[in-house]
């Protein structure tokens, strides 16, 4: 299961380095592309074309004409460009040499190549993004043919070269004179079989698109059966009207036989699409049938405990068995939400409660802490962890001060950090053998859990191909968005499974609420009618779990106020504070009281604060300024190579 997991993430990544490569290179799409074209008497074309694009990470912009449809260069004349802003025709200088980058403000039109005739102009979005309108003005000599019998305009607009892809590409062809009768024109359109053309009247012709794929050929042939380009001299002796009648016949023959593939396709998507839906139907059906099977299997009796006034399981209760139980969730995270400094805090307190620690003021700010060596008390895997831990931290003398500690836990983090943080680890293991966790229950959830996580892959990596080939076709488009739906409710079914269930066995569960009801009695305490003669020996456990709890202050105050019995008067102060204490005569003892609990539990958070701190930057990722090594910085740019993005139009 974990190999299949790792093989998803490894395509996931490849597929996101791949896609966000390829983002950083200049784009252009057109909003909308339109052409007003008009034909003269003597056989030229004036053309404005009306540029409304979205640009991104681009200098200038380019379209190339092919010179070998063309006469010479020279019938290319009178190109301007301007730019169009809030109604306001801006035009651009034009200048007469070749630039990879054209100047700010300024184009050229030259011969490139022996076959190639170039329009280049600035757009100055090197690295930012806009959508920006353009005015590109030309004439063509000699763009119509006058045969013996027809006349024929016929024009390439966009070549299969073209790299920009756009939508609302729209035209006008305004003929030098109309014709005694519409139907002595004809006209016939050449590339995306979704275009639209037609003779809108006896001098007028238009044509639309709806959209435009990169790399794809936009033409239009015009005949008329009159010449009406009555100057022209690019005559041809010979008749030609049934030959072309007769080419675009063949060409709207397989332009149709093309058209039925496409509904074939059409179809066949839908046939797709509907065996995903029911691919990704079935699989969530038997995700939820099979999880409620399991489930019903583990169904326990009702557990809310609202409060609980013992400490459950006390012979094998901890703080951090208690923490790990108190904070498990049924989402397959178990025990994301534990708290270590707590757990340190509060196991030092239990040590202190088992007669192994005993405590000292030494100030308002600082305890000291004396290990007591008593080979007659056994401890848990995890109190010994951290009672090993107390021991190789005072080193050859019999004490250490909170401070020390946290000092200690500073200089030693790889130990501190990497010791407590075996916690779970140990905690875990317990409560498997002690039947706390089902292991199969375990093994169930983390199936369930690796099921998720791929299913939850497939859908960033779905999401990914929608972006990267929005532009292919709604059919493929439509068939990911199915399929990632499909996967998105697949990982949400097994999710729901995996909360359902969870890995606590009967007793477990009966223990987390057992816990949770300790700490409510605790929090409450103050608020309940029936209120017993305290035992203080009780007390002193539940300050344990109180403070694993993080809620000892409250719990402290509350005692005070309803039990103010349970607080001895002493009349020591700091500067005679030389006797050893539990940590309950230090909270009992008026001297010292809450104020010197307070900074004893905190300075033991604060010693495992220390060591994660450390350890944390020691392992971080962050920037060097020392040279001695880390990750990059933002400066420099001493040696940057210069790239630079262009998209030819051709």
């Amino acid at each position: 299961m974990r190999r299949k997991t790792l093989i998803f993430t490894i395509i996931f990544l490849a597929l996101l380095f791949l896609l966000t490569v390829n983002s950083y290179a200049g784009t252009q799409r057109w909003d909308s592309l339109n052409y007003d074209v008009i034909l003269n008497v003597d056989g030229s074309m004036k053309v404005v074309e009306t540029w409304n694009i979205k640009i991104s990470n681009t200098n200038t912009l380019f379209k190339n004409f092919n010179l070998n449809t063309i006469s010479s260069s020279n019938d290319i004349m009178d190109v301007r460009v301007s730019r169009v802003e809030d109604g306001q025709e801006n035009f651009l200088e034009q200048i007469y040499e070749q630039q990879y980058h054209v100047d700010s403000g300024c184009f050229y039109a030259l011969p490139i190549q022996d076959s190639k005739f170039e329009i280049a102009w600035n757009v100055g979005l090197d690295n930012s993004s806009a959508t920006k309108t353009y005015k590109l003005y030309y004439t063509i000599k000699d763009a119509v043919r006058v045969y013996k019998d027809c006349s024929e305009f016929y024009w390439m607009f966009l070549g299969e070269e073209n790299a920009i892809s756009g939508r609302n590409v729209t035209g006008t062809i305004k003929l030098p004179k109309a014709v005694s009768d519409i139907e002595k024109i004809r006209v016939w359109g050449h590339g995306e079989l979704s275009g639209d053309i037609e003779r809108f009247s006896k001098d007028t012709i238009k044509f639309s698109l709806n959209s435009l794929p990169a790399n794809s050929m936009l033409e239009v042939r015009v005949v008329t059966e009159e010449n009406i380009y009555t100057d022209s001299i690019n005559n041809y002796p010979v008749y030609n009207l049934d030959k072309i009648i007769e080419e675009e016949t063949q060409w709207t023959n397989e332009a149709n036989a093309k058209r039925n593939q496409d509904k074939f396709k059409y179809y066949l998507f839908i046939v797709i699409n509907l065996l995903v839906i029911l691919f990704f139907t079935k699989r969530v059906i038997k995700i939820r049938k099979k999880g409620e099977k399991i489930i019903e299997n583990y169904i326990y009796p009702e557990m809310e405990i609202e409060y609980f006034r013992e400490i459950p399981d006390e012979l094998n209760a901890t703080p951090a068995r208690a923490s790990f139980i108190m904070n498990y969730e049924n989402n397959g995270s178990s025990f994301a939400k534990v708290d270590i400094s707590k757990i340190f805090a509060g196991t030092i307190l239990d040590l202190s409660l088992k007669g192994l620690l005993e405590f000292e003021p030494i100030d308002k700010n600082d305890i000291r802490i004396f290990l007591i060596q008593k080979s007659d008390i056994k401890l848990t895997e995890d109190e010994t962890l951290i009672y090993d831990m107390l021991v190789k931290a005072v080193g050859i003398s019999d004490s250490i001060t909170t401070k020390e500690l946290a000092n200690y836990s500073a200089e030693n983090y790889e130990y501190v950090y990497g010791t407590l943080s075996k916690m779970g680890k140990i905690v875990e293991k317990f409560e498997i053998e002690s039947g706390i966790i089902d292991e199969k229950k375990a093994n169930i959830v983390k199936k369930w859990r690796q099921s998720f996580t791929r299913y939850l892959i497939m859908t960033f990596v779905i999401f990914w191909l929608i972006i990267s080939i929005f532009a292919i076709g709604l059919f493929i488009i439509a068939t990911l968005v199915i399929s990632f739906i499909g996967s998105i409710a697949c990982a949400r079914a097994h999710w729901k499974n995996i909360t359902k269930l969870g890995e606590f066995s009967e007793k477990g569960t009966l223990y987390k609420h057992q816990w949770l009801g300790l700490k409510k009695y605790m929090e409450d305490y103050s608020l309940l009618k029936e209120k017993k003669v305290p035992d203080i020996v009780l007390w002193e456990k539940f300050l344990v779990y109180a403070t694993t709890f993080g809620i000892s202050k409250k719990v402290i105050e509350q005692l005070k106020v309803v039990h103010p019995e349970m607080f001895m008067t002493m009349n020591n102060d700091y500067s005679n504070a030389y006797s050893r204490y539990t940590y309950w005569q230090i909270v009992s003892n008026n001297s010292y009281g809450i104020e010197s609990f307070n900074t004893l539990s905190n300075n033991l958070e604060r010693a495992y604060d220390s060591a994660r701190s450390a350890y944390n930057s020691a392992h971080s990722s962050s920037s060097s300024s020392s040279g001695s090594g880390g990750g990059f910085s933002g400066g420099g740019g001493g040696r940057r190579r210069r790239w630079r993005l262009r998209r030819s139009l051709k």
